[in-house]
């Protein structure tokens, strides 16, 4: 915690002396700070006037200014993940949805705030108005950055249009963390789907059971497939024969007509009508 980087015997040992002297050296920085958000926010924030400014992120100054050296100051370069994140999060720990990232496995990971908004004195963050002047990148490409894997299966010929610009990876992942499994934005998987596949949503009568108790990634993989549907396994059956191994002796599999379970069952995600999910 950054509380704790405070109270060491070095930096409990500095005070804060005001933006005038900043203004001395960072002229350029002072005045694009003053035309941003934070400057705004630093004067409305109820902090003691010598903490305003400047030193609300970077720290007090008192001994940088004796001795303007990287290492007695806060400069957002050179700083530990945690460090970075606690320095934001003195303010931003009660905003919605930043409020839950130190529970979340970004924090964990040690991927801190500067590593998708980019700080390290430039122009757009001193003089930021919104969030989005100071994305380092769109979010698609700052999430492929580290998430190859999923990059890999966006690319594959059936895939939610996340790279198209459509969809977002945070319409289903809350990226500053949250409560749930993979950080989605509900508690259930199937609630993350049924918001825009709101037709496979229940209740039905008779349930299907992966939708009803499981999720929706029993059978389909919701960042990419060889699949038209997206499934976990490229033929539909096989998928069906995972749990359905112990098929009617009528069914012959070997015989075309046995071979596309949805062909009969067609309400595969549940029916008002038939325990067996006819139509």
């Amino acid at each position: 915690m950054f509380t704790a980087f405070l109270t060491s015997s070095s930096w409990a040992e500095k005070t804060y002396i005001g933006d005038k002297f900043c203004r001395i050296c960072h002229s350029d920085q002072a005045e694009y700070f003053l035309s941003g958000v934070h400057a705004d926010t630093t004067i409305s924030s109820g902090l003691d006037k010598g903490q305003m400014g400047c030193e609300t992120c970077h720290g007090p100054g008192s001994e940088h200014v004796e001795q303007p050296l990287s290492n007695n100051i806060i400069t957002f370069q050179t700083e530990s993940p945690l460090i970075l994140s606690s320095r934001c999060l003195s303010c931003h720990a009660t905003d919605h949805p930043v409020i839950n990232f130190r529970r979340s496995d970004h924090h964990v990971k040690k991927v801190s705030c500067s590593s998708c908004h980019s700080i390290g004195g430039s122009k757009s963050f001193h003089q930021m108005r919104s969030v989005q002047d100071v994305m380092d990148r769109n979010q698609t490409d700052l999430c492929y950055g580290c998430h190859l894997q999923v990059r890999t299966d966006f690319a594959l010929p059936f895939h939610h249009p996340i790279s198209e610009g459509f969809m977002q990876c945070s319409s289903c992942h809350e990226q500053h963390g949250g409560f749930t499994l993979r950080q989605l934005r509900t508690r259930h998987n199937e609630a993350v789907c049924t918001k825009c596949h709101e037709h496979q949503h229940g209740p039905f009568i008779f349930e299907h059971p992966p939708g009803a108790a499981d999720s929706c990634q029993t059978c389909h993989n919701p960042h990419g497939s060889t699949n038209t549907k997206m499934l976990n396994r490229p033929v539909l059956r096989f998928l069906c024969l995972e749990c359905h191994s112990k098929t009617p002796s009528f069914h012959d599999l070997t015989q075309t007509l046995f071979q596309n379970c949805t062909v009969c069952h067609s309400r595969v995600h549940g029916s008002n009508l038939s325990r067996f999910l006819f139509d």
